[in-house]
């Protein structure tokens, strides 16, 4: 970096481009020792007393005696005291600019890595002698040996003529006060030394001065346009509140002249005055997640055993059968927290909400909370002409302000004038089955199976009845609580009804979940857990189905309920030897059996064989209750005949007494199909990872905002309102006392032949499911075969105008009659009918 206005010599002319040849002293070497003697230089002068005299008997005339007595204490010692004296000797005062010069080269050539033109000495040089010059002029005084200005100053300058009291005047010695006077010398040096700072610096004092009045003139400029343009838009912004107000003051005039026509017309028709408008009620908490459940006296029951009265089901070994009670669940730890000490909690937190509301510019006034085992619910009041819609926008930024782990808005609450926001409790509360069992609700005659879900948010026991339902579809993610619910369920169920009463058939394709129900006497066969042997398990109970629709037309009821409590003939007593009374249940089982032997289970049994005599007609039929706990994995071995099967249950089981439930962790839309969701009302979803899970399964969003753990969406039957509640819990250890008990009571009876049946695949052969339709279709084909001698798919699409799913199934069912021969690639079927 170069002084403004130096431009490089001759000796700088080369090609550009091209690298100067380095010098013997590098720029470097040169700066570091200028800038080194400089400092050396400047602490010796600026620590330079009188003190430090004399050395090795120099400046000793300088010295005074009291203070050349006195310890050395400049900062360079002897030689520092040299430097100073011979600083202060030559230039005075002014000696304090020599090292600053020295520093100055060091520096241009160290950092900048410039050259030192000789205007760059000159100019230094000129300002030193020109301020010892100034110094000199303005300071000396007569009679100093070395005046403010050093030896040079004097020489240049001198000392002034002093007039002494005797009127005699001293002669002036110097060069310029004697020629031009202390005043000329003074300015002639302060010429010069303003001179030498331009030729240093580069910049002149009157463009300085110019830029500085013109900057100075522009920012005057602009805080004047800046006042000016504030005053301005306060004027346009009075302006315009003036009109608003105005304005605002007009409609208020014209509404209020509207409401006086209106009224004047209002007496005018008719003279009732007009209600008042309904006040909003005050605020309550309602904690719903208390426990409050008496003690049951012990050995209590839900329910007892109904008296054995046309029972033909009690077979030996079930008429003592007892079912369990309370006793086999863990006891309900009753809570003694009180409302009042989440209260402060629960309101600031509903003020917060009403607060964030009217941030948005939404009216909202307080309603009731309610504390549920997992979610607390806070009511708010819309002002009148709000959009509920504009609340539920604002689902994230509610979110927000409270820290919520989840958030739901019910826009409105079903049934109610109020918008719910659900937040999620940060300690959540299990709900006890037992709590749930002891409740009247439950042991209710109106529920005929009874089974106990779990708790709504206002503290309400949600008891379903799978006798209304018919069917129920639980689904939810891994871990939401799916597992628990259907052990809930099963529990509830075995809590009233005995083997004779309610039978069950368990398909667990996990192997796992269902295992330790195998003791249970209420198994028809053990549990399911071969995927390929489920579609067996599933057609026995469509035959078993239709078998019970036989039976219901020759005695002339209409349904499960008409069958079971019809009037019974009654039988002569014989006085003979009576022969062992044959088991009402066994006879079901005989009879089930020999439909399987003979063949005879779809629509192409005779009717006799399926249809009992009436003197071997069971009195009763218990209940049938399918559990499928994984429904994704029968979905991919066999979806076709999985899916027709659990459709055809699902349609005309309900009348004969067979009920299905169905649990999934996988709840997509090729799992959870249209046949079966429209055949199954009542369904049960947990949390689930997408809103896309919870329409397959509700039809509707919200199962992905549940928290997990028990929390739950439920739709009752017959109703599109969603119920919210903590499922019920039991644990792993009161379900295995509760089958220890049932297994205690009677031995599982297993019907061996169905299980035989069912693990050799006799109810999945194809040909048992052809109908009189495609039983001529068939002969059709037989005969296309016989005239064309070959088979193909492709060949009887073209000649029957079949498709093609129809046509390879014809292929193969000539295949299996041994009618044609198998595929061989592309070639054409042997015909084996001439």
């Amino acid at each position: 970096m170069l002084p403004r206005g130096e431009t490089m010599g001759k000796g700088d002319n080369r090609k550009r481009g091209r690298k100067a040849e380095p010098s013997k002293w590098s720029n470097e070497i040169i700066g570091i020792i200028l800038i080194a003697v400089g400092l050396l230089l400047f602490l010796a002068v600026v620590s330079f007393t009188r003190s430090d005299l004399p050395v090795w008997k120099i400046g000793s005339t300088f010295a005074d005696g009291d203070e050349a007595s006195l310890p050395r204490q400049n900062f360079i010692g002897s030689i520092g005291a040299l430097l100073g004296l011979a600083q202060v000797s030559l230039f005075g005062k002014a000696g304090f600019l020599l090292p600053i010069a020295l520093i100055w080269f060091g520096v241009v050539k160290l950092v900048f890595d410039g050259r030192l033109w000789s205007r760059t000495i000159i100019g230094f040089s000129v300002l030193i002698i020109s301020g010892s010059v100034f110094m000199q002029a303005v300071f000396a005084e007569p009679g100093q040996i070395l005046g403010p200005g050093g030896l040079i100053g004097r020489a240049l300058a001198g000392f002034p003529a002093v007039v002494s009291s005797d009127g005699s005047a001293t002669t002036s010695s110097g060069l310029l006060i004697p020629l031009i006077g202390k005043w000329g010398t003074i300015i002639l040096s302060a010429c010069f030394y303003l001179v030498s700072l331009i030729l240093l610096m580069g910049q002149r004092p009157i463009e300085f001065l110019k830029g500085t009045f013109s900057l100075a003139g522009t920012g005057v400029d602009k805080i004047k346009e800046h006042r000016e343009a504030k005053q301005a838009a306060g004027e346009k912004d009075a302006t315009r509140a003036r009109e608003r107000e105005k304005e605002k003051e007009a409609r208020r005039k014209e509404r209020e002249e509207k409401i006086a026509a209106k009224e004047v017309e209002k007496e005018a028709e008719s003279p009732q005055t007009e209600l008042p408008l309904r006040e909003t009620p005050a605020p309550q908490i309602i904690d719903a997640s208390q426990r409050r459940v008496e003690a049951p006296k012990p050995g209590a029951k839900p329910f007892e055993r109904k008296s054995k009265e046309h029972q033909s089901l009690s077979t030996e070994g079930f008429e003592d059968y007892e079912l369990p009670g309370f006793d086999k669940l863990d006891e309900v730890e009753e809570t003694e927290e009180s409302p009042e000490a989440n209260r402060d909690v629960l309101l600031a937190t509903q003020k917060n909400i009403v607060d964030t509301l009217r941030s948005f510019g939404i009216e909202t006034s307080p309603g009731d909370i309610t504390r549920g085992p997992t979610i607390t619910r806070y009511e708010i009041y819309p002002s009148v002409g709000l959009r509920v819609s504009r609340i539920s926008q604002l689902e994230a930024d509610i979110a927000r302000a409270t820290r919520a782990e989840r958030i739901n808005i019910l826009a409105p609450i079903p049934g109610k004038d109020t918008v719910g926001i659900e937040l999620a409790n940060n300690e959540k509360v299990a709900v006890p089955l037992r709590e749930l069992l002891q409740d009247p609700d439950f042991s209710s005659a109106k529920k005929r199976i009874p089974l106990a879900l779990g708790k709504d948010v206002y503290g309400k026991t949600v008891i379903g009845d799978l006798a209304a339902m018919p069917h129920l579809l639980v689904a939810g993610a891994t871990g939401s609580g799916k597992s628990v619910c259907v052990n809930s369920i099963i529990a509830s169920i075995l809590f009233k009804f005995g083997p004779d009463e309610l039978r069950f058939i368990m398909i667990d394709p996990k192997v796992v979940e269902m295992q330790m129900y195998n003791k249970l006497p209420h198994l028809v066969v053990p549990v399911v857990t071969d995927p390929k042997k489920v579609v067996a398990a599933l057609k026995w109970v469509v035959n078993e189905m239709e078998k019970r629709y036989r039976i219901f037309a020759k005695c002339g009821v209409r349904n499960f309920d008409g069958f079971n409590q019809r009037e019974r003939p009654e039988k002569e007593e014989v006085e003979v030897e009576p022969e062992p009374e044959e088991e009402p249940d066994q006879e079901e089982i005989d009879a089930i059996a020999e439909a399987l032997e003979s063949g005879d289970l779809g629509p192409e049994a005779a009717e006799d064989e399926i249809v009992p005599d009436e003197d071997e007609m069971p009195d009763r039929f218990p209940y049938i209750v399918v559990i499928i706990d994984e429904l994704a994995d029968l979905m991919q071995t066999a979806p076709a005949d999985v899916e027709m099967n659990i459709a055809r249950i699902a349609q005309k089981a309900r009348a004969a007494g067979i009920h299905l439930i169905i649990a999934t962790q996988t709840p997509r839309a090729d799992v959870v199909t249209g046949i079966i969701k429209a055949n199954i009302p009542c369904r049960v979803a947990f949390q689930v990872s997408s809103q896309l899970d919870s329409r397959v399964i509700l039809d509707s969003k919200g199962a992905e905002k549940l928290v997990g753990k028990g929390d739950m969406l439920y739709l009752p039957p017959g109703s599109a309102k969603l119920e919210r509640a903590q499922g019920a819990f039991v644990s792993d250890e009161e379900v295995e006392r509760l089958v220890d008990h049932c297994s205690a009571q009677a031995e599982p009876n297993f019907a061996e032949d169905i299980q035989k049946s069912i693990e050799s695949g006799a109810f999945d052969d194809g040909e048992d499911e052809v109908s009189d339709a495609d039983e001529e279709l068939i002969i059709k084909c037989i005969d296309v075969a016989r005239q064309e001698q070959k088979c193909s798919t492709s060949l009887l699409q073209r000649r029957l105008r079949l498709g093609y799913t129809r046509a390879a199934r014809m292929v193969d069912i000539l295949e299996q009659r041994g009618i044609i021969g198998p595929g061989d690639g592309a070639k054409a079927r042997e015909v084996f009918v001439k």
